[in-house]
This record gives C-alpha cells, sequence and structure tokens, in this order.
C-alpha cells in the first residue's frame, strides 16, 4: 500500500513539474495561484443538497418500514420458537423453523437490496451535484486567475489558509444558479 502511494505522489509530483515548470525558484512559486473548495460542506449547505437529502430520505421511508416489519416479525417468530420449543410437536416446531429461516432470508435480500439501491441513487444524485459544483469552480478559478483549486476533502489537502477558500462564494453562486 505504501508503495503505491509513494509511486502515486511521484507520478503526481512528475506531472506538477511538467505542467509547471520550474516551480522552485520562488519567482514562480510566486505566481502560482492557488485555492481551495471544499465540496463536502458545499454539499452540506447548498439547498438543492438539502432538498436532495430529503427527496432520497422519503424514497426510501417505505423501504426503511418494511425492513423494520420484517425485523418484528422475526422477533415474534424468534420468541415463538423459544417458549414453542418444548410443548410444540416435532412436525409444527421444525415448520416454525422453515418459516423463520425464510423470513431471515427475505429480510436479509430486502435489507441487501435497499441499501445497494440507496447507494447507488445517492451516489447519482451527488454526482450530479457535484458537476454543477465543479462548473462553478472553473468559472471562479477563471475570473479570479487561480492556476489550481484543491479540493479539500479528497486532495489531500492538509492545510490551506481560508483567504484560498472559494467555497463560500462556490455555495453563494451555486444557489444562486440552481434554485432547485
Amino acid at each position: 500500500m505504501r508503495m503505491l502511494r509513494a509511486a502515486a505522489a511521484a507520478a503526481v509530483l512528475a506531472a506538477t513539474s511538467a505542467a509547471v515548470p520550474a516551480l522552485a525558484p520562488a519567482a514562480h512559486a510566486a505566481e502560482l495561484k492557488v485555492a481551495t473548495a471544499d465540496f463536502q460542506r458545499a454539499l452540506e449547505e447548498i439547498n438543492e443538497g438539502e432538498q436532495a437529502r430529503t427527496r432520497l430520505e422519503g424514497m426510501f421511508a417505505e423501504k426503511q418500514k418494511a425492513i423494520q416489519n420484517m425485523e418484528k416479525q422475526l422477533g415474534a417468530l424468534q420468541k415463538e420458537l423459544q417458549t414453542g420449543a418444548a410443548i410444540l410437536s416435532p412436525d409444527a416446531l421444525q415448520a416454525k423453523q422453515q418459516q423463520y429461516q425464510a423470513l431471515a432470508a427475505q429480510y436479509q435480500q430486502t435489507y441487501m437490496t435497499s441499501e445497494q439501491e440507496m447507494q447507488g441513487t445517492y451516489a447519482q444524485v451527488m454526482e450530479a451535484l457535484i458537476k454543477k459544483m465543479r462548473t462553478i469552480c472553473e468559472e471562479i478559478a477563471l475570473e479570479r486567475g487561480y492556476d489550481l483549486v484543491l479540493e479539500k476533502g479528497e486532495g489531500g489537502v492538509i492545510f490551506s489558509s481560508n483567504t484560498l477558500d472559494i467555497t463560500p462564494e462556490l455555495i453563494k453562486r451555486y444557489n444562486a444558479r440552481h434554485s432547485g
């Protein structure tokens, strides 16, 4: 894993060196204008992000209720098995166990399917929002003459001055453009 990270870092360094020749001299370093943007914060603060989260929660509320009902049924069947083990006939006990196993399998399948569907839909919705945010970041960078905009959450930015952060402007423009 460390070797992969080192190789990736070397590749980024080589690409950066090729793209921006002679970064080491102070004169060239002073010319490089860098900004940061926090897409995670923006997703939480843009109006369309809140609307998307609310819409997604509503879409999956029914599935969550169905899963909770199955959990209750499983709990009730488990109690029946525990209390009935001593009083039920072997055939009746076996029928209850089969009923429990079938419901447990159905529960697991429903849960996994619902979880995958929710994650997939969430990813699609967030990807669409991020695409719009990238467009706005590019506009801000071009207007302000930034050579490079780094994403704080994904880009491995350890520290950046708030004066370099264009997130507030990103949120403001996003909400103005995409009132949702």
